[in-house]
């Protein structure tokens, strides 16, 4: 099953479909790998509707800041947008992701601070932040995520 994110928003320079897996019949994921072209323009906030499982658009030209509504994908498990030019800070909706795993944001452009909700993702295992712009800031207190194994 295949959904045509460009109806959804144009935004985004070419089609992102995400693929519904045999497995998970009802989770869709969003992935944009393909070295030969890159994404480019704004993560749209439409996206906040869908019930998304994994979201990896790394090493893209996305730029902008990231949607608040993602923070409404309660469903989210990854959440990959490493080396793109994006901006602005971490929603603190982001908080609301009760799902995700995996937070993969180093060399995404974004400045800080990181906000303190993002001490309420339990499930989290892998939180790779890094790069970040602006004044100096404190590191959200991490004792609630007793499953991380790599930060």
């Amino acid at each position: 099953m295949l959904i045509n994110l460009l109806n959804i928003s144009p935004r985004v320079s070419f089609d992102i479909s995400p693929r519904v897996s045999s497995q998970r019949a009802c989770r869709a994921s969003i992935s944009a790998r393909d070295k030969s072209r890159h994404l480019s323009g704004s993560i749209p906030s439409e996206w906040g509707l869908l019930p998304l499982v994994n979201i990896t658009l790394l090493g893209n030209r996305l730029t902008g800041p990231i949607p608040k509504e993602i923070g409404n994908i309660i469903t989210l498990e990854r959440l990959v947008l490493e080396n793109n030019q994006l901006s602005g800070t971490l929603p603190p909706e982001l908080g609301r992701l009760s799902n995700l795993k995996r937070l993969v944001l180093y060399a995404s452009g974004l400045s800080g601070p990181i906000p303190l909700s993002i001490a309420h993702l339990t499930k989290l295992k892998d939180l790779m932040i890094s790069d970040m712009t602006g004044p100096e800031f404190f590191f959200p207190p991490l004792q609630s995520m007793t499953q991380m194994r790599q930060l």
